[in-house]
């Protein structure tokens, strides 16, 4: 059903078109958006119209129109905008631009312009080579924006059409190591509107050629373009320069320079390369989002983009600049900077009203730049003084592209990590700059994997750029490279099936919808034959553009691949540690007025079987109270964690008889893993830092920003155990491998108790692991698994390590490793067990 329309005019900016005028553009939107690029929630409508359809946007949904006006005058515009349903502060916004950044308004409809009434415009603009519409909502999710009938005229301009040549003014190779080569493709465009003759071309002085050169003698229509391959190659360390000299007909440069630059180095051996995966693209890139103008103007950033905003294009060149040093934003945390929508808000963190948590926290960090690499010095958790969120950054990359002025353009992933908490809420952030100062630093956070708290968080500040030379700059750059040549194969998770065609593997039941909503899923991957299998890794603004760099939560896995680990490396240490009896280890156990903790033993600790408990209803009963949350979870200092947890449960169950999950007890076991180390190594040991980082997880090549931990918040810095790390995706299936097919062997060493793992893994007949009383789980030494009956009729144990609100690492008993990471309370792997089947059978 169409409603009548209403078309009242917006007096204000009415005009009438001058009878020569000719119309550049026009669209009623009767075919849709196809002229235009669409952001958000933005599609056409057929129940407000004028006629046939209408473009329809809500919450951030924008479209937005770059036209080419360069040879008009006198340009004018009109359009009609209704709105429905808005309240304050909900608005109708229509802006153009003519620097492809700074916008500005047209007109704007709010709360009582909102009837559906459609409301004309027509308005003069300032004559421009380009102009950008753009229309966009700035409302709820149950208020509305219309379009209809938009339309660019100008007067048709007389001038004599002249050729006009566009070529880079620079080729920056950076670094490049003495006796080694690397090309770049030049391209030379006619911008102008006449044909352009290119005639010679200079040659380049020694240690930099030309090759494959289209443009030498050509002649080029209007748009067209022709390409040529420069090539540096030092034979000493040192700084390199030459000048290429094209000449034309271009009537305003007949002869243009071109500078080559470029730095040998020497090698520094052990693999290293100075000029870290240089591009060769020609910089001609189309950008309509995160433009040099916007970010280099005095307007913030209001709207969402999409993430191919912040992500390496395809034509990216090698970047004219060098970054070392520190990068400040100013004053992040401030009300009124940055734009919040919430999705989720299980515990009503927030309000309408401004709060801390709708800023990201203040920004002063350093980094250096190994070739087209971006890499943060500070790696892991960044404590500060935000009241509620902590910065982990992540490794990014530097490029050029010929829209930024002759700047270069930055991108880098980073994570929020709310403080005492485990939920990451993952984001990215863009910059240009130059030798010496930085744009706005425009950031965007669109995904996350938090069961709780979920939400949108953007926007653009002002930064300082401190040059300056990084003590450590070559250690960091070299350890950053061995991490990134140490990655286990990775193909996207449909290749597996091409990989096995003969096995008729549907892909489709790795990550199921029906399994995990896909809208929360973070990460998924399979593992087998050496190859590393990936999926997911979508946001709400498209996809991710440094999945390899996405930093996910541990939650309860942590029980496995810290607690439980450091345990059965403990006892491949100090064999009897897991024997040992808790109260003498941990002073304050031995101190329990009930003698609760006289015969629990850490093996009975990170088994979760310490017999003390309180309810049995259900094995998570203890686990969901009120009073774990207040008396253990929110709890910042080590004395008082300890404390509840020694002094919560009273014995109801004999040691190593009955399972109820207590994160309180996996801390237990931290606590005395911890104490002992200490007590053998002096009072600088530390159990994460030198018995599962320095022995397992730096021979195993896991990122550096692993190598942290969640920390109470004092002098004690006690490990959380339970839960409190964060992985990448590589890392994720090089600990699980480690674990499961390794068999927790590096370089032929046993690094795990032997034994130990075997019951762990569930392959030793004579221990009988605890039973969880729920949908056939058990529990063994920190690890999970599920007894199943599989294809071929057997039965099988499924380990797994579990994680809360959605995460499963699960170690199949034919070698494949199948996990996901997720936030939707979703746990189930049915039809991932049993495709894995065709790719190895588990039954003989």
């Amino acid at each position: 059903m169409k409603f009548p329309i209403t078309v009242p005019f917006l007096l204000s900016g009415f005009m009438v078109h001058a009878a020569s005028a000719e119309t550049i553009f026009a669209d009623d939107f009767n075919s849709g958006l196809s002229q235009w690029q669409t952001s958000g929630n933005a599609s056409t409508n057929s129940s407000y119209v004028i006629d046939g359809l209408s473009a329809y946007l809500k919450v951030t949904g924008s479209i937005t129109k770059q036209i080419n006006t360069a040879h008009y005058s006198n340009l004018e515009v009109s359009y009609s905008m209704a709105a429905r349903l808005l309240e304050d502060p909900d608005y109708c916004h229509a802006e153009y631009s003519i620097d492809g950044g700074t916008f500005t308004n047209l007109s704007t409809l709010g709360n009582g312009q909102d009837n559906g009434s459609f409301y004309f415009n027509s308005q003069s603009l300032p004559n421009a080579t380009t102009l950008t519409l753009r229309f966009r909502a700035a409302t709820g999710t149950a208020d509305h924006c219309y379009v209809e009938d938009v339309a660019v005229t100008g007067d048709a301009s007389s001038v004599n059409p002249e050729p006009q040549i566009s070529v880079n003014e620079t080729v920056q190779f950076g670094s490049v190591t003495v006796n080694e080569t690397v090309q770049q493709n030049l391209t030379v465009s006619n911008s102008g509107a006449a044909l352009l003759n290119i005639g010679s071309i200079s040659s380049p002085s020694s240690n930099f050629s030309l090759s494959n050169d289209s443009c030498t003698g050509s002649s080029l229509n209007a748009g067209e373009t022709c390409q040529m391959s420069v090539t540096f190659s030092p034979v000493s360390v040192g700084s390199y320069s030459s000048l290429l000299t094209i000449s034309s007909n271009d009537p305003n440069n007949a002869n243009t320079d071109v500078s080559l630059l470029g730095y040998g180095s020497a090698d520094s051996g052990d693999g290293y390369v100075e000029n870290y995966q240089p591009l060769n693209g020609s910089g001609n890139v189309t950008r309509t989002e995160l433009t040099h103008a916007q970010l280099n103007s005095n307007n913030p950033i209001t709207q969402l983009v999409s993430t191919q905003a912040f992500s390496l294009p395809a034509d990216a060149a090698q970047p004219s600049h060098q970054f070392e040093g520190s990068l400040k934003l100013t004053s992040p945390a401030t009300a009124g900077i940055g734009q919040f929508t919430e999705h989720k808000d299980t515990y009503r963190y927030t309000s309408n009203a401004d709060d801390p948590r709708k800023h990201i926290p203040e920004f002063n960090f350093e980094f250096v730049q190994s070739g087209t690499h971006l890499i943060p010095v500070q790696r892991g958790i960044q404590l500060g003084a935000h009241p509620y969120w902590e910065y982990i950054l992540e490794p990014g990359r530097v490029w050029k592209e010929t829209g930024d002025n002759g700047d270069s353009r930055a991108a880098f992933p980073f994570s929020i990590m709310q403080k005492n908490s485990n939920c990451v809420h993952n984001g990215l952030m863009t910059f240009t700059f130059n030798d010496q100062s930085v744009s706005q630093v425009a950031y965007q956070i669109a995904s996350e994997t938090c069961l709780d708290y979920q939400f949108d968080m953007w926007g653009s500040t002002d930064a300082e750029y401190t040059p300056k030379s990084i003590a450590n700059s070559l250690s960091i750059k070299q350890a950053h490279q061995t991490y990134e040549s140490s990655k286990i194969e990775m193909r996207p998770i449909s290749q597996l099936a091409a990989d096995y065609p003969t096995l008729n593997i549907d892909t489709d039941n790795f990550g199921h919808a029906s399994e995990v909503t896909p809208e929360y899923m973070s990460v998924f991957g399979v593992f087998f034959e050496g190859v590393h299998y990936t999926g997911g890794c979508e946001t709400r603004q498209g996809t991710h553009p440094y999945c390899d760099r996405l930093r996910v939560p541990s939650y309860s896995t942590a029980k496995t691949t810290l607690a439980g680990t450091a345990s059965m490396r403990l006892e491949t240490l100090y064999p009897g540690y897991m024997e040992s009896r808790l109260t003498d280890l941990i002073p304050e156990a031995a101190a329990d007025p009930e003698g609760d903790w006289v015969d629990v033993t850490p093996n009975n600790a990170i088994d979760m079987a310490t017999g003390n408990y309180r309810l049995s209803s259900g094995y998570l009963s203890d686990e969901y109270s009120t009073a774990n949350d207040t008396g253990f979870f929110l709890v910042l200092d080590h004395q008082g964690k300890l404390d509840y947890s020694v002094s919560r449960y009273p014995r109801k169950a004999q040691p190593g008889t009955f399972f109820n999950y207590h994160t309180t007890d996996t801390y237990i076991a931290t606590v005395a893993a911890q104490n002992f180390i200490k007590g053998e190594r002096g009072n600088q040991a530390d159990i994460f830092d030198n018995i599962i980082v320095d022995d397992i997880w730096t021979p195993l090549n896991v990122d550096a920003g692993t190598k942290d931990t969640r920390r109470t918040y004092d002098s004690e810095g006690m490990p959380f155990g339970g839960y409190g790390l964060t992985y990448l995706r590589d890392d994720i299936v090089k600990l699980v491998k480690f674990t499961s097919i390794d068999q927790g062997v590096i370089n032929g060493q046993a690094m795990l108790d032997p034994a130990e793992l075997h019951i762990a893994m569930f392959q030793d007949p004579n221990t009988p692991p605890l039973d969880v009383r729920s949908d056939s789980k058990y529990y063994s030494n920190s690890v999970w698994a599920k007894l199943k009956t599989v294809a071929g009729n057997c039965e099988i144990y499924a380990p797994y390590m579990s994680g809360y609100g959605g995460i499963q690492f699960v170690m199949l008993p034919n070698d494949v490793i199948y996990y996901y990471v997720s936030d939707n309370n979703e746990f189930v792997w049915d039809k991932a067990l049993e495709e894995a089947n065709k790719l190895a059978p588990y039954c003989p």
